[in-house]
This record gives C-alpha cells, sequence and structure tokens, in this order.
C-alpha cells in the first residue's frame, strides 16, 4: 500500500504512476479525443449531413444528456460501493487482529500468579504465541489469495508460509504437515488454540475464575467472526450482471462521444478537451471502484499483508519478554497530593509535568532501565528460534 500524507497536497503525486489510475484512464480517453479532432476537421470540409450528423438535432442533445446521466449515477454508485468494501474488509481485518492479540495478552495475563508447575506455563505461553502468529499469517494470505479466485488447496499450503512466522519449527512436525495437508488452515489452528487453552486450564495453569477465562475465548471467537467478515469482500465481487452492464455502457460512451462532441463544439481543440474529460472522468471512477472492491491481495494498492503479519509478530513477541511480565509499581518519589502547575495557573497536577514525545517518556531515572535492546541470538528479541516462512 502507497503511504502518502493526505493531509498535504503534493503536486509529484499527480506524476506518480506506481498504484495510479490515471495512465489508464489516459489511455482510453486519448484516442477518442484524436478522433473527435479528426471528425471535426472532416465536418469543417465534408459538412455533417455526409456524416449522418445534424448540428440543429435537439432530440440527440436530450436522449444523449439521459445516457450520461444514467452512466454517472451507475458509475459513481459502484464507486461508492467499492469505497464501502473497502473500509469494512480493512476495519474487519484489523479488528480481528486486536480480539487475537487481546486474548493473548488476557491468557498471558492470567498465568501471572500461576500455581502449575513454571515449565508448564512458560511452554503455554511459547505455544499460544506460536500458534496465533500462525493462524493470522493463514488468515492474511487466504484472503490475499482469494482475490485469484484459485480456492483449491494447492497454491495456497505453499502461500501459508510466505509470510513470516514466530519460530514454526518449535510447532511438532506433524502439525505442520496436517496444515499443508487441510484447506480449512484458519479453523483448524484456531480449533487448536481453543484446545490448548482448555488443557491448560484442565492443568491449573490460570489463576483466574472460569466467568473470566471466557472472556478470552469471546475475544477468539470474535477475532474468527471478523476473519469471516472479511471473507465476505474477499470471496464475494460486484454482481457480474452490474459489472457486465456498466462496462458495456462505458465502452458506448467511449464510442459515441467523440461523434457527438464534435456535433456540439465548434472548435475542434474544444472538442477534443471535452471528449477527452468526458471519457477522462468516467473510466477513473471505474477504475477506481475496481481497485477498492477487494482491498486484500498483492496489487499495490491492497493491505500490507507482509507489514500486518510483522506488526503482529512484534506484538506477541512482546508478551514473551521477562520485562513485560514486570508489573509497574509506584517509585519512592510518588507524589500523592495534587499542586497548583507554575506554567498554567489554576491548573492542577500530580507530581512533574512530564510529556510524551515520539521518542518515549523523558525524564525517566537512569538507576532502573528496563529497557530491552533487540541482540541478534536473543530469543527475546525481534525474533525466536530461526526465521521462518
Amino acid at each position: 500500500m502507497i503511504q502518502y500524507e493526505g493531509a498535504k497536497f503534493h503536486p509529484l503525486l499527480l506524476l506518480q504512476r506506481r498504484g495510479s489510475v490515471v495512465p489508464f484512464s489516459c489511455m482510453v480517453a486519448l484516442p477518442g479525443a484524436v478522433l473527435a479532432v479528426v471528425l471535426k476537421l472532416i465536418a469543417e470540409h465534408i459538412g455533417w449531413p455526409l456524416l449522418g450528423l445534424d448540428d440543429k438535432d435537439t432530440v440527440a442533445g436530450v436522449a444523449w444528456t439521459s445516457v450520461i446521466s444514467l452512466l454517472g449515477f451507475l458509475v459513481v454508485f459502484r464507486t461508492s460501493q467499492a469505497y464501502s468494501r473497502f473500509w469494512e474488509g480493512t476495519a474487519s481485518l484489523y479488528r480481528m487482529q486486536g480480539e487475537w492479540f487481546n486474548a493473548a495478552s488476557s491468557l498471558v495475563a492470567f498465568c501471572k500468579l500461576s500455581k502449575a508447575d513454571k515449565s508448564d506455563t512458560f511452554v503455554f505461553k511459547h505455544t499460544l504465541v506460536r500458534l496465533i502468529s500462525l493462524l493470522n499469517a493463514v488468515v492474511l494470505m487466504d484472503l490475499s489469495h482469494s482475490e485469484s479466485g484459485n480456492h483449491g488447496s494447492g497454491s495456497t499450503s505453499v502461500r501459508a508460509f510466505e509470510l513470516e512466522l514466530i519460530d514454526a519449527e518449535g510447532i511438532d512436525r506433524q502439525s505442520l504437515l496436517m496444515i499443508n495437508e487441510v484447506t480449512e488452515k484458519a479453523e483448524l489452528i484456531f480449533h487448536w488454540i481453543m484446545q490448548l487453552v482448555v488443557e491448560s486450564d484442565d492443568r491449573k495453569i490460570f489463576s483466574v475464575a472460569p466467568p473470566i477465562l471466557s472472556r478470552a475465548f469471546q475475544e477468539l471467537a470474535t477475532g474468527m467472526l471478523r476473519y469471516h467478515e472479511a471473507r465476505k469482500i474477499a470471496r464475494v465481487p460486484m454482481p457480474f450482471p452490474y459489472v457486465q452492464c456498466l462496462e458495456l455502457l462505458l465502452l458506448f460512451h467511449l464510442i459515441t462521444t467523440p461523434f457527438l462532441t464534435c456535433m456540439w463544439v465548434k472548435s475542434a481543440v474544444w472538442a477534443a478537451v471535452v471528449s477527452f474529460m468526458q471519457v477522462f472522468f468516467l473510466w477513473s471512477l471505474n477504475s477506481i471502484a475496481t481497485e477498492l472492491e477487494n482491498p486484500f491481495g498483492e496489487d499495490v494498492n491492497d493491505l500490507p499483508a507482509r507489514d500486518l503479519q510483522l506488526e503482529m509478530n512484534k506484538r506477541l513477541l512482546m508478551l514473551l519478554r521477562p520485562q513485560t511480565n514486570r508489573t509497574a509499581r509506584l517509585s519512592s518519589i510518588a507524589s500523592f497530593e495534587e499542586q497548583e502547575d507554575e506554567h498554567r495557573p489554576g491548573c492542577m497536577i500530580l507530581g512533574k509535568s512530564i510529556n510524551l514525545g515520539n521518542d518515549g517518556i523523558s525524564q525517566v531515572p537512569k538507576k532502573k532501565n528496563w529497557s530491552c535492546k533487540p541482540q541478534e541470538n536473543n530469543q527475546f528479541g525481534c525474533i525466536l528460534g530461526n526465521a521462518f516462512r
């Protein structure tokens, strides 16, 4: 996906071809503009009767206006539907990842005061993180693969491991082979996660009551529901009859526009401009709708599956670090009484005024620095185990 600052006007964006529909629309509209100029020059020497046209025909003008209005409505309606599908799919995907991370974070937190063996708790955390990373990757690949229309398991099994996973070699070989064999990969891994939580609860790994633990099950299930909502957009395109009729009307408009434009415009230059602009605007809107109808895939305007997977892995690895398991506490210099801010009269503050910037919290005490720098061989750093895709 192309990243840019939407709040500012950038003239260079007008010249960017990557991800733009302008080049295609120009190639479609340019021949019609050239044809309008040729027809206008011919009409000035031969006359409209030889071409079967009459510049005083008002009936043709009314009919053409009706066709343009209908075609504009159809194109705008398709674009608005595609825009809604794009943001609905994007929201479903981000909500899915949010639900699954919340569930993982809750389950890891539920092990904080576990009375079970520490080795069982340690294995549970690492197994959970690996399975959720694998589930997220399989879902992203399934959504992006749905655009091609081939729903078989042959290419999906290979593409499911193109995204980086968290130490997939740490999962037993039989399970990895089973993932490659079945077509319902996401449902299988989701079922494994549910079973893992149930078995861990039976071993008394969690230190919370069952009603609280059920919240994690609900978040996992809600994330799966969001996945199926996104899958609906990826698998179900715009209705074929609607798209077919719209494409035929656009083609009819492309052919007839040069003839009718040069009939009503006196100048050959303006005939080319008017013909070009009409075709360019309508085909640009239709091309935008084609790009936005499915936000999942490998096109430049689709959601970046690789970046989404890396961000999810980064959050999951954060749950395994020893620093994360430490609960924040008050320091010995904590303030418990409000006082008036000397820089803002009438405003009460608690302690010193410390700001949060892009680089983090300012004025952090140097005696206890709990920051963790990623290291190449540190299993709690940027990667866990060998890089596996």
